[in-house]
């Protein structure tokens, strides 16, 4: 099983990066025409189930069966955690390019009555809470389609 998770964090990240890429064109196009506000959250959804289909479907093709619910729950959690951290990355990068200053951060999270330590805590805990069921939702998806197709596979060709 560990020698999968090289391959499978690396699948993981590489798809979320590029689902995170696409839906934020998709925003900033739609932006122009006043909708990226409503399209944002579902988009988040879309990265988070695009990349936990692609675990899904990794872990079985390696597995040459689908996964049980245990081993769909750890992968799912540990893929949840790696979400969060690639999330807050982007984020930082988001911060980064645009020149936010701490003294920003702060303030911003002293309007919602945090400070910024406890905010950060909150944020990445909420983030954390909801992308565990989106993961594990794709991450199920991705393996029972590619067991579908393994299985016709078989069927096909007799193996």
């Amino acid at each position: 099983m560990t020698s999968m998770l090289p391959g499978l964090l690396l699948r993981y990240t590489l798809v979320f990066i590029a689902a995170q890429l696409a839906i934020y064109l998709l925003v900033l196009a739609l932006d122009a025409f006043g909708w990226g506000d409503s399209m944002s959250s579902a988009g988040n959804v879309a990265v988070l189930m695009a990349a936990g289909s692609s675990a899904g479907s990794y872990v079985t093709q390696r597995l040459k069966a689908r996964p049980g619910w245990g081993l769909s729950l750890k992968l799912s959690a540990l893929l949840a955690v790696v979400a969060v951290l690639l999330g807050s990355l982007i984020l930082l990068a988001i911060v980064w390019v645009n020149g936010i200053t701490s003294a920003e951060l702060q303030l911003l999270a002293a309007q919602i009555g945090m400070m910024p330590l406890t905010a950060t805590l909150v944020l990445a805990g909420v983030s954390l809470a909801l992308s565990f069921p989106m993961t594990l939702a794709g991450f199920r998806i991705g393996a029972s389609a590619t067991a579908k197709q393994i299985a016709k596979q078989a069927e096909v060709t007799g193996i």
